[in-house]
């Protein structure tokens, strides 16, 4: 005999819990409100989350200059794992990563959830793309950042790709968020460049973000899915991709906010870290695009060049 009525919410309650519950009340199914609430971070916590990301931006153009000038010889993907770590810890206020770095090269980047094992972890070859998702948890916020980089002249059908996933990654920064609403709507405008050439990728567009909590955290998200409305306040990835099994995977990922300016609701950028520019077909995007792209570079310059020493600003500089 059930004896009243029991509240839960089913995003966050388990099965087996759930079960026991029904066992004896009736279950009443409901949004946990304090859910919601944590999605809606504050000025301290976007500030300290804005903070977080220079210094994981710092970390991140050193490893990507790094990498784009070295002669590659030897360098397997644990070993390039281990490598962006070190560059982390160089900050004071750097604790931990934030989830398991994916270092998958080649071949490996086709698998969405990879992770290098004895058995997977294969040396870097010249003409691999290396698609790189890593994140880290600093003093006042967490991290979550994808890059894919060549080390070689791609051809042009790959180089084509990578730009329209370019293209759906800046058409989701630019959302107009009042008009669109919710994650479902962000998502179509995200996979539409490569739909229209017959291509897609198989996970959702964007997760929501914890300020030092999870680095998954919901409900709100960018997915086919998900019709949680965007708020201000709301951080959420922008990670659009494509992946060609055996071969290679494209992923570009920012972390982003979700900022109030007059009467709008836009994203801003919290990731600061450079996009690989030799993969980009230009004759592809369009002045928008090309000006956001400037944009964003430009930002990046301001924000990480007073931590970058000579060589690296050069090079950063000539991705404006």
């Amino acid at each position: 005999m059930k004896i009243g009525n029991f509240c839960i919410d089913s995003k966050t309650c388990s099965v087996s819990d759930e079960s026991l519950i029904n066992y004896k009340f009736k279950i009443v199914d409901r949004e946990d409100s304090i859910y919601i609430m944590k999605s809606l971070k504050n000025k301290t916590e976007i500030k300290n989350m804005i903070n977080a990301h220079i210094e994981d931006g710092v970390a991140l153009t050193k490893f990507l200059y790094w990498i784009k000038n070295l002669k590659i010889n030897n360098l397997t993907e644990k070993k390039i794992e281990k490598k962006l770590e070190n560059f982390r810890k160089i900050s004071k206020n750097y604790l931990y990563p934030s989830f398991d770095t994916i270092a998958g090269s080649g071949p490996n980047g086709a698998v969405i959830h990879y992770r290098s094992d004895r058995f997977s972890n294969r040396e870097l070859k010249e003409d691999d793309l290396l698609l790189i998702d890593s994140g880290g948890q600093y003093k006042w916020g967490t991290t979550d950042v994808t890059r894919t980089v060549c080390f070689s002249n791609v051809p042009n059908k790959v180089k084509n790709i990578f730009t329209r996933v370019l293209k759906g990654h800046i058409a989701v920064a630019l959302s107009n968020i009042k008009k669109e609403r919710n994650g479902h709507n962000i998502d179509k405008i995200a996979r539409k460049s490569l739909k229209t050439v017959g291509l897609d990728y198989r996970h959702g567009t964007g997760h929501g973000v914890g300020a030092f909590l999870n680095v998954h955290e919901g409900p709100q998200g960018i997915s086919k899915y998900n019709f949680i409305e965007l708020k201000e306040g709301m951080i959420v990835s922008n990670e659009p991709g494509f992946y060609k099994k055996n071969y290679f995977g494209i992923r570009i990922e920012n972390l982003v906010f979700i900022k109030k300016i007059r009467s709008n609701l836009l994203f801003e950028n919290l990731t600061m870290a450079p996009i690989d520019t030799d993969l980009i077909n230009y004759k592809m995007l369009n002045k928008k695009e090309e000006r956001y792209l400037f944009k964003y570079h430009f930002d990046v310059y301001n924000n990480i060049s007073p931590f970058l020493n000579k060589n690296e600003k050069k090079w950063l500089a000539k991705l404006i």
